[in-house]
């Protein structure tokens, strides 16, 4: 094996290294910390949260969070700055965060070089102005991409969410109509759900408990972090069931119904858009049909 052959080799080993890293990093989620579930539990009604102090060890890691949460609200995004909330929904961390968007960079920077290097080996000859020009566009692209991932990945959890939702709803219903306060009424319901879904709501519920406050400001609380604007309305009816007494059983299936109507109606408006897009490759691909059909005879008739 030739000393270029070996090059060859060596440098499709570390972009193909590279590319796996890489797109591992964007496509897998990161795991909740237990430090930061701790935080969120330790909430006290006089003041915010108490984090526990941190342990020589966690020194770096939390000095590297606070550096890439100040990085990342200055970073340029799709639609502007990305907020924590939406990192947090995704199980993204603001450092995790900084580091893919500035790693894909760095990526895109490097990688047209290093071909345009491998290919200057071989004996092709590339002009100056494409990998340049090429370099900086790529990385460019794959910068914002990250802001792309983070927004379809939001969407879906919180249409998971409101999917979830309509059962807790129909849960607390139940329990209601078994004569249970509304307090114990959505506690048992989120205790009886699986999925990271209720497992949010009942986090939510025991940080509102051991603060001292009712469940539904806990339910408002998440309802802000992770903008599913139906978590307010729970909170909302529950608050109007405890201060007045009314009977919401009712009210919870109808909501829940008008849930599962208006996710049903979004859903089948993206499988039309979806069909409408295929519209245009099998109209291409129809055309390229004919065309190849239509060579024959009108290669003929220009020839003669």
């Amino acid at each position: 094996m030739s000393s270029t052959q070996a090059l060859l080799i060596g440098a499709g080993a570390v972009v193909g290294l590279g590319v796996f890293l890489l797109v591992r990093s964007i496509l897998v989620v990161e795991q909740p910390q237990l430090a930061d579930a701790l935080a969120r539990l330790a909430t006290r009604p006089s003041g915010p949260h108490r984090v526990p102090a941190p342990a020589a060890k966690d020194r770096w890691a939390r000095a590297l969070g606070r550096a890439g949460s100040r990085m990342g609200a200055r970073l340029p995004a799709v639609g502007g700055r990305v907020p924590g909330q939406t990192l947090a929904l995704i199980g993204w961390t603001p450092e995790g965060y900084v580091a893919r968007k500035l790693g894909l960079a760095a990526f895109g920077a490097a990688f047209l070089p290093m071909l345009t290097s491998t290919l200057t080996i071989t004996g092709v000859a590339v002009p100056v102005t494409i990998p340049v020009v090429g370099s900086v566009a790529l990385a460019v692209v794959l910068f914002f991409v990250v802001d792309l991932i983070v927004r379809d990945h939001a969407e879906e959890a919180r249409a998971q969410m409101r999917r979830a939702l309509c059962s807790y709803l129909d849960l607390v219903s139940l329990r209601r109509d078994a004569s249970e306060g509304p307090t114990v009424a959505l506690e048992r319901a989120a205790a009886l759900g699986e999925g990271w879904v209720f497992r949010r709501i009942r986090d939510a519920l025991v940080a509102a408990r051991l603060a001292g406050e009712p469940p539904w400001e806990g339910l408002r609380r998440l309802a802000a972090d992770t903008g599913v604007g139906e978590l307010t309305d729970v909170a909302d009816i529950a608050a109007v069931a405890a201060h007045e007494g009314a009977s919401i059983a009712p009210t919870l299936r109808a909501r829940a119904q008008a849930l599962r109507t208006q996710l049903l109606a979004e859903e089948e408006a993206a499988a039309n858009t979806a069909s409408e897009k295929l519209t245009a490759p099998v109209a291409l691909l129809s055309i390229a049909f004919l065309l190849l059909f239509l060579y024959p005879a009108l290669a003929r008739l220009t020839a003669t």
